[in-house]
Parts: structure tokens; C-alpha cells; sequence
């Protein structure tokens, strides 16, 4: 539970960071790029949304802890950019799915066989990993809809 937190402290601080550049004037993201981008992303086909949230995921699963720090810190500054394009609601909606979407990618981090190794399991349990996998490539798939 701790990277868990962690993590969610990464995001929260990209996030306040974002926004504080944005107000001091110094953008990350492009408010309007957030908006255009927003709007080509809905005007794809299913299968290519789908492939681009399940490169993120498989990505995480993959390359583990770093990886997961890592898009905490950009989904953080995301949501800022959200914020600033579109207001606080749809910032705070966005942020909420990230949340869910950081908790997926913690999970299949933990049960990573490395993390699992330097952790001194006796045992690797490949199914617990795999299971957060499949799990976070379903929701990648809910998610994509």
C-alpha cells in the first residue's frame, strides 16, 4: 500500500506543479491541445483507442515500478492541463479515473516477478501477476469504450 501512496503523492505533486506553472504563466501542456486532442481521441475507432490505453498499461506491467512513477507523474500533469482547459469538474472526473487506473498499474507492479525477487518471496507467483495484467488490459478496454 505504501507505493500505492507514494505514487499517488507523485501524481498530486506533478499536478500542483502543473498548475502553478500554468498560473505563473509557463504551460506544460497546452490548454488547447488538451481540448483538440480530447476531441480527435473521441473521433477514433475503438480498436486504436483500445491499442493506445493497452500500450500504457502493458508498458507499466512491463517496466514495473519506474514505469508507474513515471506516468503518475504525467497523468499529474495531465490533469492539470485538463484543469486549465476545461475546469475543475472535469479535472477532478479525470483525475478520479486515473486513480483507479494508478491503483491497476501499482498491483501489477507489486506482483512483478522482479519486484517479487528483490521482495525475497520464496516462491514467485506468476499467477497473481498475470491476473493484474489481464485485468488491467480489461480495463484499458472499459476504458477505451
Amino acid at each position: 500500500m505504501k507505493w500505492l501512496y507514494f505514487t499517488y503523492v507523485v501524481f498530486w505533486s506533478a499536478a500542483l506543479l502543473a498548475l502553478m506553472l500554468g498560473a505563473a504563466g509557463f504551460q506544460l501542456i497546452k490548454p488547447e491541445d488538451v481540448a483538440r486532442e480530447l476531441n480527435e481521441t473521441a473521433a477514433m475507432p475503438y480498436e486504436q483507442r483500445f491499442a493506445q490505453a493497452a500500450t500504457q498499461f502493458i508498458l507499466a506491467a512491463a517496466l514495473s515500478y519506474p514505469a508507474l512513477l513515471f506516468l503518475a507523474a504525467l497523468y499529474g500533469t495531465a490533469t492539470a492541463a485538463v484543469a486549465l482547459a476545461l475546469g475543475a469538474w472535469q479535472a477532478l472526473l479525470y483525475a478520479a479515473v486515473c486513480h483507479v487506473v494508478l491503483l491497476f498499474m501499482e498491483e501489477a507492479a507489486r506482483w512483478h516477478p522482479l519486484a517479487q525477487k528483490f521482495a525475497k518471496r520464496e516462491k514467485i507467483e506468476w499467477k497473481r501477476y498475470l491476473l493484474w495484467v489481464a485485468a488491467s488490459i480489461s480495463l484499458a478496454g472499459v476504458l477505451s469504450l
